[in-house]
């Protein structure tokens, strides 16, 4: 196969949690008696770095970015049904676990707000490391993720990334690797269409293409 190195982004790709956050999100502008917006209006505006998302629903001179991702994450974990493991996913990595593929987690999210699901998942097999945030910021991965891959002399050639966010293909662009986008993540397919990347409805999908390079 082409790709000896597959990287995940977490929320949104493999976790489903969009519907959660979107929830939560409506919860906190009700809280603050402002307008709740509709799934597909979450989906249009959210963003990397979130504040930014932030900005554009709220008036972020009345708050910190400390206190919303505390209100944000209590709620998400409150809106989560179970373990939202996307459709496909298991069977897509012990397809690329049988295949010696290496697959890696890349995350905006803290390890500790992933690790626990990957247990409860019984997946944390399939990653060789994952590479989460060491703050609640919902900041950039991609120098991270760069750093990481340049540590371990990775060829970008080898390597695919997988995300459903438009900063998942700057993340790849950066490194000079691949990018798959999925459309049932945390952004309209409009938005990810935009990067020019490949656009797949589900990981079932994926693994069609992928099935199809051996």
């Amino acid at each position: 196969m082409k790709y000896k190195y597959i990287f995940w982004d977490w929320n949104g790709t493999l976790f489903d949690d969009a519907s959660a956050a979107w929830q939560a999100v409506n919860t906190m502008l009700e809280n603050r008696n402002l307008p709740k917006i509709t799934l597909d209006q979450y989906r249009e505006t959210v963003e990397v770095p979130i504040v930014k998302f932030y900005e554009t629903v709220m008036d972020m001179s009345r708050e910190t970015l400390d206190d919303l991702s505390v209100e944000f994450n209590s709620l998400w974990l409150s809106y989560l049904c179970g373990e939202p493991l996307s459709d496909g996913a298991c069977e897509l990595l012990v397809f690329l676990k049988d295949n010696g593929i290496k697959n890696y987690i890349y995350s905006s999210s803290q390890n500790k707000m992933i690790l626990p699901h990957l247990d409860a998942l019984d997946i944390t097999r399939y990653f060789s490391a994952v590479l989460g945030a060491n703050d609640c910021y919902v900041g950039s991965k991609a120098e991270r993720t760069r750093d990481f891959i340049d540590s371990n002399g990775f060829s970008p050639n080898e390597i695919l990334f997988v995300g459903d966010m438009d900063h998942d293909s700057e993340v790849a662009s950066l490194v000079g690797a691949d990018c798959v986008l999925v459309s049932y993540g945390h952004q309209s397919t409009k938005k990810l269409r935009k990067t020019g990347r490949r656009v797949m409805a589900s990981l079932k999908e994926l693994q069609m293409m992928l099935e199809s390079e051996l």
